[in-house]
């Protein structure tokens, strides 16, 4: 017997059109670990062995609650060979009248399956489709539809070199399931079999969407901090331009005039006056060209350290602006951070104290630095003002139009080193930055 179910209700084709599935969704659609829970629930309920097959009948997973007569008998059938097509034999039917061919069926038809082999045993397939692809199926049943016959169940055990007599006690042990029974199971599968597709799929989607949505807002923030970057080089670029033209240039210029001065200088005495004020033009050309350098690459960060150069930046800070910073690095002055975070932590203070000149108008700052030790080690850097303040909540919202972008530039460098910044302030009562990063 190996004929469809005409029932709509048996019918597992999911009313869904133009259904894309990438390699990734049909695995995930396939796999048997997705299954098991509505399988199992599905075999204690129905007392059915029941099993996941691809479109070419192989087995994903394993055979649930599998049945006493047909284990014994399929323990003896010999290992199924793929046919020409790539499909292998069907895993239940221990002895077919006809090749079985229950699952090609059920997705060639879209209905479900039902056949019973030699020994009686039956067994029913569920077409799994989704839209126009055909998946696989579910496969079900192992059991008798009425009483088993002693004759042709031993027969059966006979060619396949098993006791006549076991099979048969086995095999009345098995009450039978009537067919009608048999139909409502299929309907049931079936059903579940639609549900979970569909709902799995439409997960996926909604899974995969958000992916996209979550990789467009990454290029989105990335365009964003590039153009960022790229606009806080060329202001770098500018100032740069600004005080080599302002500072370094001018000396040069009355540096070349003194000496021009000197050649034509009558006497010795005026030569000698000419090359003194060409020595203190010379000293604090090489004054500004150190102030330059400290300012691209300080090297006392790569030399002493991050709290070194804090002190020398705070120092120079000071003298330049009128503004106090007090330095604090209770456990840093003999200990050396990873180069990327002392890095980072030294742009971090520069753009705080630039901040600070810029928008707090304060008279002192607090800066300070420490390790917080244990099973997870951090460095912490608080930068505490005593200025204007602002409304920092607002602010934040503020980020993606153009304003903050030191305090968006600040929360980047701490991110790229996987840490946080808070920022706590209100307008009147000054800002405290507080940075962490961990070290491990």
């Amino acid at each position: 017997m190996d004929h469809s179910l005409n029932q709509e209700n048996g019918a597992t084709s999911a009313q869904l059109f133009g259904v894309e599935l990438t390699p990734a969704i049909r695995a995930d659609l396939l796999n048997p670990v997705n299954w098991l829970e509505g399988l199992a629930t599905f075999a204690r309920a129905t007392n059915l062995a029941v099993a996941l097959v691809d479109a070419q009948s192989r087995l994903l997973g394993e055979c649930l609650n599998a049945k006493p007569t047909w284990r014994v008998l399929h323990a003896k059938v010999p290992p199924p060979s793929p046919s020409a097509a790539g499909v292998v034999s069907c895993l239940f039917s221990v002895a077919p009248i006809n090749p079985c061919k229950c699952v090609d069926n059920a997705l060639a038809s879209g209905r479900v399956v039902m056949v019973r082999d030699r020994t009686g045993l039956v067994h029913f397939a569920v077409p799994l489709v989704l839209g126009e692809h055909l998946l696989g199926a579910l496969v079900a049943g192992q059991v008798f539809d009425q009483f088993a016959e002693q004759a042709p169940l031993e027969q059966v055990a006979r060619q396949l070199g098993l006791p006549p007599s076991h099979a048969w006690e086995l095999a009345r042990l098995e009450h039978p399931v009537k067919r009608a029974t048999l139909e409502v199971y299929a309907d049931l599968l079936a059903i579940l079999g639609r549900t979970f597709l569909q709902k799995r799929y439409h997960t996926l989607l909604a899974a995969e969407r958000q992916a996209q949505e979550r990789t467009a807002e990454a290029n989105a923030i990335r365009a964003r901090l590039l153009k960022q970057v790229m606009s806080a080089r060329e202001v770098e670029q500018r100032r740069i331009a600004r005080d080599l033209h302002d500072g370094v240039g001018q000396s040069i210029t009355s540096l070349l005039l003194g000496l021009c001065v000197a050649a034509e200088a009558s006497t010795l005495d005026e030569t000698r006056a000419r090359l003194a004020e060409l020595r203190g033009i010379t000293a604090l050309l090489m004054e500004e060209v150190r102030r330059l350098a400290r300012g691209l690459r300080p090297s006392a960060l790569d030399d002493l350290g991050l709290a070194a150069a804090l002190e020398r930046y705070a120092a120079d800070y000071t003298q330049a602006h009128d503004i106090t910073v007090d330095v604090v690095t209770p456990d840093l002055a003999f200990v050396r951070l990873p180069a990327d975070v002392e890095t980072a932590l030294y742009r971090i203070a520069q753009e705080a104290l630039t901040n600070v000149l810029k928008h707090a108008a304060a008279k002192a700052v607090s800066l300070v630095v420490w390790r917080e030790l244990g099973d997870a080690p951090r460095v912490h850097l608080m930068v505490e003002d005593d200025g204007c303040g602002f409304d920092s909540a607002a602010r934040l919202l503020a980020n993606g139009t153009g304003k903050g972008l030191g305090l968006l530039d600040i929360r980047e460098r701490a991110s790229l080193l996987h840490g946080y910044v808070t920022i706590e302030s209100r307008p009147g009562s000054g800002t405290e930055i507080h940075v962490c990063i961990p070290l491990s």
